[in-house]
């Protein structure tokens, strides 16, 4: 079977899409783990901050950017210009990938431990971390995997489509919280049993990331959804669920 123009360029973009996506899982897995300890960064001292310092305010600035709209224009520039809105998600899921990868690779190792849980104690925190990791990808899941991953656009273009976005979520980790994703990323990267300088610094600088961030997001459903959006906000809370 001979496949056409279209289905070669979104197999092609596919498969670069979800194997970056799994390189980057894997890599971050790893580094959050072993709390930055083989990360490959070779600069010291003000040249190791300054660097580490890029890295860190790289994804946050990309990952915010790459949804308005002048940085959508900026994702269409990656792809072939008749499928380039079409490909947007699948653009901007491997970019997102690509620059955890810069950050979890290639930062500057400080060498300073906050803590070091030793085994079997560390077995614990890895559970916890794999917790953290499971319940990221359940509410990704249910915030509509296609976008959260990338394969929305590829998808769309294969099947000679246009993209259906998901509706709002509102049911599973989304009925109890609005903001799933962002906590469970948050909780991620604080479940490591190597608690280095570099991982807290890293921590701590994306769980507030985690918490502001997604009001961009909220003003983007209120404008989309309104009314519905607005009565989910009364019922839901924003972060942490209600103890009672």
């Amino acid at each position: 079977m001979v496949l056409s123009g279209n289905k070669l360029i979104a197999l092609f973009y596919g498969l670069l899409c979800h194997g970056i996506f799994l390189v980057a899982g894997a890599v971050m897995f790893f580094t959050i783990l072993t709390g930055f300890q083989f990360s490959v960064g070779p600069f010291e001292g003000f040249g190791a901050v300054a660097i580490n310092l890029l890295l860190l305010i790289q994804f946050p600035i990309g990952h915010s950017f790459f949804l308005s709209n002048r940085g959508m224009k900026v994702l269409e520039i990656f792809a072939p210009k008749s499928y380039a809105k079409t490909l947007r998600t699948t653009v901007y899921a491997t970019i997102a990938s690509i620059q955890l990868i810069l950050l979890f690779t290639f930062w500057n190792f400080s060498g300073v431990f906050i803590w070091q849980i030793e085994t079997p104690a560390s077995i614990s925190i890895i559970i916890l971390n794999l917790l953290s990791w499971a319940l990221l990808s359940i509410s990704s899941i249910q915030a509509g995997y296609k976008v959260q991953t990338g394969s929305l656009g590829w998808t769309s273009v294969y099947q000679e489509k246009t993209p259906v976005f998901p509706d709002m979520p509102t049911r599973g980790l989304f009925s109890i919280i609005r903001q799933p994703i962002y906590l469970s990323f948050s909780l991620v990267l604080w479940t490591s049993p190597s608690m280095s300088l570099d991982l807290f610094t890293v921590a701590l600088s994306y769980s507030l990331y985690c918490y502001f961030g997604p009001l961009l997001k909220e003003k983007r459903f209120q404008k989309i959804y309104g009314k519905r959006f607005s009565n989910y906000k009364k019922k839901v809370p924003y972060f942490m669920p209600y103890i009672f």
